[in-house]
Parts: structure tokens; sequence; C-alpha cells
């Protein structure tokens, strides 16, 4: 527990799983090139972490490897990683933003959960989905960009991001899971690329602030309590397209006077 900086040198090619776990007081480390991965649990709830290079030697971040290192304030992923397993960045707080190269494919669930002031998330074009609970509780969240790959937006992917104003959805997405964007209470509009064939349960419910809705002809169904409490939505535009909706998908949208279907 009193370990404060550490170097790996370039004989070393590999490190167990969870290496550092709980070094609370590391707040450096230097990795050789000679590493291909950052390993599970690797730098588990090293709180005083500050500040990491990742060499571009390393192709994966393993679930949980920096998770809880709420010191981190920035973090570089290098251009050759292609995957960032679950939880490896759960809890840091420290973190304001991060870019996601294009080479990355998969980002497990839970990533990001609970990095209560990042603020700016750009994902790559490689990216094939958000997977459940990626950006779970990010409250500070207020910019997302997403990449032309991205297919599927799993559950809980933005619940509680409640500083999120504004996210384009890119045509690539054919669905949007539950909850999906519950309790994004500062989102002011959002599009419905006519792609989406499914809207899951509560997927915009709670999204408070949430005045413009435009669905595109194209979206075949829409889950229970879609947009439940949207109080602040005063109309909205069915296409023809859709052909089933969940109970009660307008539930407590108080300002709701107008639905109009095409």
């Amino acid at each position: 527990s009193g370990l404060t900086s550490i170097t790996i040198p370039d004989s070393v090619t590999s490190i167990g799983f969870e290496a550092f776990h709980q070094c609370t007081e590391l707040t450096s480390i230097i990795i050789s090139d000679s590493i291909t991965s950052i390993g599970n649990g690797f730098f588990w709830d090293c709180r005083n972490l500050t500040s990491i290079i990742i060499p571009d030697s390393v192709t994966s971040i393993g679930h949980l490897a920096f998770s809880g290192c709420s010191g981190l304030t920035s973090i570089t992923i290098p251009e050759n990683v292609t995957s960032i397993g679950n939880g490896a960045f759960r809890a840091c707080n420290g973190l304001t933003s991060v870019a996601v190269p294009d080479s990355v494919i998969s980002i497990g669930s839970k990533a990001f959960v609970n990095c209560e002031n990042l603020s700016l998330i750009k994902l790559g074009d490689s990216l094939a989905s958000i997977e459940s609970q990626v950006f779970f509780n990010c409250r500070a969240l207020t910019s997302v960009i997403i990449g032309n790959s991205v297919t599927s937006i799993g559950e809980n992917a933005f619940n509680r991001c409640r500083s999120l104003k504004a996210i384009t959805i890119p045509d690539s997405v054919t669905s949007i899971g539950s909850y999906a964007f519950l309790n994004c209470r500062g989102l002011k509009s959002i599009t419905i690329p006519a792609g989406v064939t499914s809207v899951g349960d509560f997927a915009f419910g709670d999204c408070t602030g949430l005045r413009s809705v435009t669905i595109g002809n194209g979206v075949a169904s829409f889950g229970d309590y879609a947009f439940q409490n949207c109080a602040s939505l005063t109309s909205i535009t069915i296409p023809d397209s859709v052909t089933s909706f969940g109970r009660l998908p307008f539930m407590s949208c108080k300002s709701l006077t107008s639905i109009t279907f095409f």
C-alpha cells in the first residue's frame, strides 16, 4: 500500500490479474512498449493515480482495469486498442473527457459508469454497439459523438445522464434498448432514425426537458412507457411505419396536446 511510483521495464511482457489492485498510494506509472494488454483489474482502486501513459503496443484494456481510479484526470487511448472491457473506467470521477479511437470495435458494459465529471465523450467509427449501462449516471455528460458504425444502443446506456442536452443517433442504429435515455432531463430534442426498428421500455422516460421528437418513417415499435413523464413535450407526429406501442407510452406527458398520425 506504500508504493507511490513504478516503472515497468522492457523485459516484462505480461502482468497478472489485478497486479496493482488497491495500491492506493500509487500516483504514477510508466509502462514499457513490451506490454500488449492492460489486464483485468490492473489498477483497480488505485485512487491516487493521476496520470498514466498507455503505450502504442497495447491492443486491449481489460475488465475493471482502471475502475475506481478517481484521481485520474486524463487518459489517452492509443490507436491500436481494439477492445475496452466491462467497467474499465468505472467511477473515474476525475475524467472530464475521453476520445475513443476508430480502432476500438467493442466497449464492455458499464465501461464508464458513474464517471460523474465526464462531460464529453467521442466514440470512434468502428464501434459496433453501445452496451448496457456504459455511461449510466454520468451526470455531467453534455456532449456525445457516436460513430457511424453503431447499430444498437443498449439498456440503460445513458440513464441518469441528466446534463445531456443533445445527441445525434446515427442512421446505422437499428435498436434502442429499454431505459436507454431514462432520466436525461436536460435533453431538448431527439431524432429517431428511420432505420431503428424497435425502441425499448421507458427508453425516453422522465426526459422532462424533451420538447421535440422526430420519428423516422421506418420505426416499427415502441415499448411500454416509452415517453413517460416527458412533461415538456407538446406534440408528436407518428409515421405509419409504427405498428405497435406498448402500455401507456405517453403517461404523465402533461403538456402533450397533439398526436398526429401520417
